[in-house]
């Protein structure tokens, strides 16, 4: 009998750099569960694990020449070559640091090489006209909303750095003779841009095989398609909802004749009509244990691995807000003894004792019966889930979850008022809510706390209450009970098409704003509610409320984007109790009083470079990770400052104001090898520029033209400008100190208004990201 073709299944970027998702070794458990032969490529840990080497970065030079012709942001290509040779002399070392779990006990060494691998993220994003990289989302040129510009993009190699890094990263995965079908799942839009250039590079390289694409985002969009859509240029099927079962069906179907329905298939007839098979829960008793045989787990960006596993599918309520229940079958959930029996065959196979619950929501009888099995088998494993508020989170179920290795607890909070969770329709009751979290955390179980702010209806004060009580919690958790692993996200109010509110808003008293037709993919749109706060005003308070200056909250916060900052390094930490990380800096500004005879040297690792325009003058300090630029005219104090200089230049061997003035500035941030620190006050005439990223999601710059300093989002890429005076109040609260006057208060609340709306912008945050919660996450 002829051997049977092979199956490559792609999870592409970018879902989680931080752990392997499970749909992917699900699919590949199934196949190979029925004889077929699969191989498993994870292409978004791949894609990364490439983009940070030191070859990949140094090769970015090759675009960088040709800023011109790319349409590169020519300031961000000055900033990462400044940044490239200390990225490429420590990528390679950071990355190793951070596969190390004793790392996790070094905050200051972690801080560091974090940072080196940010600012590599920093020279791609550079790379390419219009992209923003960081670990969350990829902001490019072309929108995920839209069919057109997907697939613009997945033709063009200049804009697209999918498509740029892609051809070097596949080609040698299709090889394969005896390959007859790739399949892509695609869970989250942040995949689709990636998912559909696979598919194109596929087509060009390999038009004989069959491609087929399904995922929770997949059903999402292909599930309001009623005719032929663009994108069945690319793929031949789409499949809908589950797909263990559909992927063997299809697999007989295609290479052997088979004639069973494939369930949730999505493809064209013939004569080119939609045809759409319905769909059929898959048995979960039946599921193979998920198969990463063929994935590199240490090519994630945490120690680890933190393995996905699940007990239940889909979610037993419906809350307002949510489409998890159109986007999924019924729900359902899995014998006790065979989750753990599994979670024991993972240990087992792969060394890991470290796990994630990827349940919709793990109820209470999922964690009791869980939890109780762990403990009897004392099998030595750690965990972690999401489940919701209700009477019977006490201290018996809590003090089960601890022992059997829950070591963090994720909790739909949403808000801490009943009449907005009516409204939600949550079936949560306020007053089971604060005894739940004292329940978990006298049991050693720190929580995340999800919130929303803004849900039609909400006023101003219930918004509040809401950061309130997250606030009171976050506090009471390090302070109280020894915990200071506890976190939170705070998200406004997003509004999906899918959820009950989308499909029936008016009875939740808002009026949607369709989209046009540029953007027919867009499943979160804008909206005008009738009462209470805007979808300005909400992400306003929900911003505000994630960044409370007096909260002592030091764990990271989930899903910022930064390396270090997502739920699995929260747990991690928790397990090997390794306390947490400093949640803001503690550099004071400064400046010096150089001594007579004093030599002035740049500190080491200090590089710098004039500017492709020859007006400007650019230094990195990769000990501080400080930026600087200046004016050209400053070049000969540098070369001066690379060999050595005394401590004046006129007459009377002083220095002339505004050469003190840029010895001040290269002092603070960094610059300069001199040990000798004053905490006196910055000088407050013209400070000619620098760019400090000592605060998570800023970066900081001076005009040189104007002097006058500006902040820019790195979630949103707004802008605000400070004068010298305002920017040192900010550091000064950045840096977690106090105004040095009383009279700076009003400065301070004005500052804070104008650094909320860069951060946010002028219209609603209306991205499904912006949330704080995946939706429909781990669908295969």
């Amino acid at each position: 009998m002829a051997s049977r073709p092979r199956t490559l299944l792609v999870n592409p970027p970018l879902w989680n750099v931080y752990a392997p998702h499970l749909a992917v070794p699900l699919l590949t458990a199934a196949l190979r569960d029925h004889g077929w032969p699969v191989t498993a490529f994870d292409l978004g840990a791949v894609h990364l694990r490439w983009m940070l080497t030191a070859e990949t970065v140094a090769g970015l030079c090759e675009r960088y020449d040709r800023a011109d012709r790319l349409g590169l942001d020519p300031a961000a290509v000055d900033e990462a070559r400044l940044l490239l040779p200390s990225v490429c002399d420590g990528v390679e070392a950071a990355w190793a640091v951070v596969h190390d779990p004793a790392g996790l006990h070094d905050h200051d060494a972690f801080a560091r090489v974090a940072r080196t691998l940010g600012n590599a993220l920093v020279c791609h994003s550079a790379a390419f006209d219009g992209f923003h990289c960081d670990l969350r989302s990829n902001r490019q040129h072309y929108s995920e909303r839209s069919s057109a510009s997907v697939l613009a993009a997945t033709r063009d190699r200049d804009r697209n750095p999918y498509r740029w890094a892609f051809e070097t990263l596949l080609p040698p995965r299709l090889a394969d003779p005896g390959l007859g079908m790739v399949g892509v799942s695609v869970s989250a839009d942040t995949q689709l841009i990636p998912a559909m250039t696979v598919a194109a590079l596929v087509r060009e390289h390999r038009p004989d095989l069959r491609i087929v694409m399904g995922g929770n985002y997949i059903t999402r969009i292909a599930g309001r398609w009623r005719g032929r859509h663009p994108f069945f240029d690319l793929v031949d099927d789409f499949v809908l909802y589950e797909g263990e079962d559909a992927i063997v069906a299809l697999c007989e179907n295609l290479f052997e004749g088979g004639t069973r329905p494939v369930p949730g298939r999505s493809s064209l007839t013939p004569d080119g009509r939609l045809d759409f098979a319905p769909a059929r829960d898959v048995d979960l008793a039946t599921l193979p244990a998920p198969d990463f045989d063929d994935y590199d787990l240490d090519s994630y960006l945490a120690p680890g691995p933190v393995l996905p596993v699940l007990a239940s599918r889909s979610c037993a309520w419906n809350c307002a807000f949510c489409s998890i229940p159109f986007a999924s079958n019924r729900y359902r959930h899995r014998d006790a003894t065979a989750v753990v029996d599994e979670m024991q065959h993972l240990a087992r196979r792969y060394g890991s004792t470290s796990f994630m619950f990827v349940d919709e929501i793990m109820t209470q009888r999922t964690l009791r019966e869980v939890g109780a099995e762990l403990v009897r088998r004392d099998a030595g494993l750690h965990w972690y889930g999401e489940t919701r508020f209700s009477a019977g989170l006490d201290d018996d179920l809590a003090a089960t979850l601890h022992r059997s290795g829950c070591r963090r607890l994720d909790l739909g909070l949403e808000s801490y008022n009943q009449r907005v969770l009516d409204l939600m329709r949550k079936g949560t009751r306020i007053e089971h809510i604060e005894p739940g979290v004292e329940a978990l955390l006298r049991a050693g179980v720190p929580v995340h706390l999800f919130c929303i702010t803004g849900f039609p209806g909400e006023t101003v004060e219930e918004a509040r209450r809401t950061a309130a009580f997250v606030e009171r919690t976050l506090r009471r958790s390090t302070e109280e009970f020894g915990l200071p692993y506890s976190t939170s996200v705070n998200g406004p109010f997003i509004l999906d098409l899918l959820s009950p509110v989308g499909e029936h808003p008016e009875q939740f008293g808002i009026t949607v704003l369709h989209p046009g037709p540029d953007e027919d993919l867009a499943l979160s749109v804008d909206y005008i509610a009738a009462s209470g706060l805007t979808g300005s005003e909400a992400a306003v308070l929900a911003a505000e409320a994630d960044a409370l200056p007096d909260t002592g909250r030091t764990a990271p916060l989930q899903h910022r984007g930064l390396i270090g900052e997502s739920e699995e390094y929260a747990f991690l930490r928790c397990v090997l109790d390794t306390g947490v990380p400093p949640g803001r800096p503690t550099a004071e500004p400064a400046v010096f009083t150089p001594a007579p005879g004093d030599l002035l040297r740049l500190a080491d690792g200090v590089t710098w470079r004039v500017s492709a325009d020859t007006r400007t003058v650019g230094l990195y300090a990769a000990g501080a990770d400080s930026i600087l630029r200046l004016p050209s005219r400053w070049t000969g104090l540098l070369s001066e400052l690379d060999k050595g200089v005394g401590p004046g230049r006129g007459d009377d061997g002083r220095w002339d104001d505004d050469v003190l003035d840029v010895l001040c500035t290269l002092w603070t941030f960094g610059f300069l090898a001199d040990p000798q620190r004053h905490a006196t006050p910055l000088p407050a005439g013209d400070m000619p520029g620098l760019r400090v990223r000592a605060t998570p999601g800023w970066r900081r710059s001076v005009d040189p033209d104007t002097g006058r300093a500006r902040l820019t989002s790195l979630v949103t890429g707004r802008e605000v400008a400070l004068n010298v005076h305002a920017f040192l109040l900010w550091l000064d609260h950045a840096g977690g100190g106090q105004p040095a006057a009383a009279d700076r208060d009003a400065v301070a609340d004005t500052i804070r208004v104008e650094l909320l709306q860069a951060y946010l912008g002028d219209d609603p945050v209306t991205t499904e990201a912006a949330s704080g919660r995946e939706t429909g996450r781990e669908d295969a």
